[in-house]
């Protein structure tokens, strides 16, 4: 009998022991499940009431001197928990008073505290978000006797400049779909992995990039560009005052440094306001410098004209004859000059802008050449600028030549070119001779200041002789100073430069009368290059020549810029030549085709002496523009294209 009793004790001991193994068990299983988190790792629930923001603070943009062009603000936020409103709260009481300071009817707050989803009151609402920070303390005061809210701080982006570079600034979506340096960026504004070993993405289209590993705090990295803010100013005040003068729907003008292709402004218009993106017009936020195609005229006449002098096949004396104004092709096609001309030197043909000239001038150079030419400039495929969206031009006309290329191609039409290729392309008879890789962003560096990425002045190949760069330079002098670039001249400065008029041509109809693109582009001083700049408008109307329209813009564009880089002493801050990383594939043009030498696995890289980014400078004072007494007398003649 107590054996019988003693093994039913057992087997009771046993049965409980299970019990509660299997509780302990349960226990563990419903504690694994509700601190788990998707990914499967496990953590402590956070209730809703006591979450924290994760989101990581979006870096500043700033310009070269550290003004800031966009910034994330904290903004305040109410949220609210209609579960536990409806069960140890007054929603009603809390509705009435926080209504005044929330700016929101009672009724709406009502409905939000008293939200359902399938028959049961949900977790968690949004009562009001972007509240002014003033309230805070008013709004604490009723939260504290409430359970059941929560105040939440997020960033809002915020453009101090509103306008400003709008274009080249852009904007981010809620789907990370955006334009200009926010959207090629993101990655950097929005946070940076703990450590970075010198690689970049795809989409970070840098030049000359340097990388250091870092780590970062709550705020995403800073971009630095290269923008000037008192040089976009005058550029985009200039810009949008020439188009409304001379009726344009749309023009563009960039500012570029000429050591270094560094862009210092890069105007487009019509603008917008980028705090008021999503109600902008779609057309104001592309960025024309780059995204905006067009058959550039005779401001194309650089390339063969440097061409023809780097292989020795002409001096700047070597005439061609223009055929007294009418020029009949073997298709028939008949070319006309502005007014009649005989014999004229190459450089004759610049100054006055003669089609004919061009012609003439491209049959001596032979289509190989200068297809060859048009590519070492740089046409045909994008700069490689570190900004989305680039356009690549198009060559087809000169790479299938027949003769309707040559009625067009040699000055300028039947191909189509980015404002920012063209004036890079400048650029190479400012510099010397060589095609830089131009770009908008100098350095990014991370919440503390330690630097993340650097670009670097990047040679991509030498396209002339530095001994025809400068004839070509003293030809563009003499377009200014006698030819059809006059309205650009400033009072005791040099100016290199090229007017440029082209038909528009429309589909199924051919080029249309009166429907013309018109640019001026020049660099300066044309002795000691610092800047180059590019004016192009579209369908301008009110005059018949670029020389009239673009060329004043310019002007007044370079008259400011170059006495602001003057009295602040602007160049003296970039190291210029100290430091050029050179291009892997460059080539170096020498005088003749063969004799073209190709230097392969060639990297220079020469670091700045300094990475520091300057302090804020305080607003720039403006500066006297001092106006132009540009003679108003100009001979027919003068007129060119």
């Amino acid at each position: 009998m107590n054996q019988i009793n003693k093994l039913s004790i057992r087997r009771l001991v046993l049965v409980l022991i299970c019990l509660q193994l299997g509780f302990f068990t349960l226990l563990a299983k419903l504690y694994i499940l509700q601190n788990t988190d998707t990914q499967g790792r496990t953590a402590s629930r956070i209730d809703w009431r006591k979450r924290s923001n994760r989101v990581i603070k979006r870096g500043k943009i700033l310009d070269r001197h550290g003004t800031v062009l966009g910034i994330s603000q904290d903004r305040l936020s109410v949220a609210a928990d209609p579960k536990t409103f409806n069960k140890k709260s007054n929603a009603y009481t809390v509705a009435t008073e926080l209504a005044p300071l929330l700016d929101t009817p009672k009724s709406e707050l009502l409905d939000l505290l008293k939200k359902k989803k399938n028959d049961r009151y949900v977790e968690f609402v949004w009562l009001k978000k972007g509240i002014d920070f003033e309230k805070l303390d008013e709004i604490r005061v009723i939260t504290k006797k409430h359970r059941g809210l929560k105040i939440e701080v997020d960033p809002k982006r915020v453009y101090p400049k509103k306008q400003l570079a709008s274009q080249v600034i852009g904007y981010l979506n809620d789907l990370d779909i955006g334009e200009g340096v926010e959207f090629q960026y993101h990655t950097y504004l929005e946070k940076l992995e703990p450590s970075i070993q010198g690689n970049y993405t795809p989409t970070d289209h840098t030049t000359g990039v340097q990388s250091t590993g870092v780590s970062l705090g709550n705020t995403g990295c800073n971009v630095v560009l290269t923008l000037d803010e008192y040089i976009q100013r005058v550029t985009e005040k200039e810009l949008a005052q020439g188009c409304k003068e001379w009726n344009s729907s749309k023009g563009t003008a960039i500012v570029l440094s000429v050591p270094t292709s560094e862009i210092l402004a890069m105007a487009s218009y019509p603008s917008y306001d980028l705090n008021d993106q999503t109600n902008a017009d779609e057309e104001a936020k592309r960025n024309l410098g780059i995204w905006y195609m067009f058959e550039p005229g005779s401001i194309f006449k650089i390339v063969a004209s440097s061409a023809v002098l780097n292989e020795g096949i002409m001096t700047q004396e070597s005439t061609v004859f223009c055929e007294n104004g009418r020029y009949r092709l073997p298709n028939r096609r008949a070319i006309k000059d502005v007014s009649a001309k005989g014999h004229l030197s190459l450089k004759e043909v610049l100054h006055k802008s003669s089609n004919i000239g061009m012609i003439k001038i491209v049959e001596k150079l032979g289509p190989d050449l200068f297809r060859e030419y048009t590519e070492n400039f740089g046409f045909g495929k994008k700069t490689g600028v570190d900004l989305p969206y680039e356009q690549n031009g198009n060559l087809y006309s000169l790479r299938r030549w027949d003769v309707n290329s040559l009625a067009a191609v040699p000055f300028g039409q039947g191909i189509s070119v980015t404002p920012l290729q063209m004036v890079n392309a400048l650029a190479v008879i400012a510099n010397g001779g060589v095609l830089h890789q131009p770009y908008i962003t100098k350095e990014i560096r991370d919440d503390h200041g330690k630097l993340v990425k650097m670009n670097y002045p990047t040679e991509i190949r030498r396209v002339m002789r530095p001994e025809i760069a400068k004839v070509m330079s003293d030809i563009l002098v003499g377009v200014v100073e006698n030819g059809s670039g006059r309205r650009a001249r400033i009072e005791g400065v040099s100016v290199a430069g090229k007017t440029g008029t082209a038909q528009k041509a429309e589909k199924g109809k051919g080029y249309s009368a009166g429907k013309e693109v018109m640019s001026f582009m020049g660099f300066l001083p044309a002795e000691n290059p610092k800047i180059a700049i590019i004016v192009t408008l579209d369908e301008p109307s009110g005059a018949r020549f670029s020389g009239t329209i673009a060329a004043p813009i310019f002007q007044r564009i370079a008259t400011q810029t170059i006495k602001y880089i003057e009295q602040t002493a602007f160049f003296d801050s970039i190291p210029m030549q100290k430091y050029v990383q050179k291009n892997r594939n460059s080539t170096q043009i020498q005088k003749g085709s063969t004799k073209r030498i190709t230097n392969l696995n060639q990297t220079t890289v020469i670091n700045r002496n300094s990475t520091s980014i300057p302090s804020s400078n305080e607003q720039i004072q403006s500066l006297t523009q001092k106006k132009d007494t540009t003679d108003n007398s100009l001979r027919k003649n003068g007129e060119g294209l």
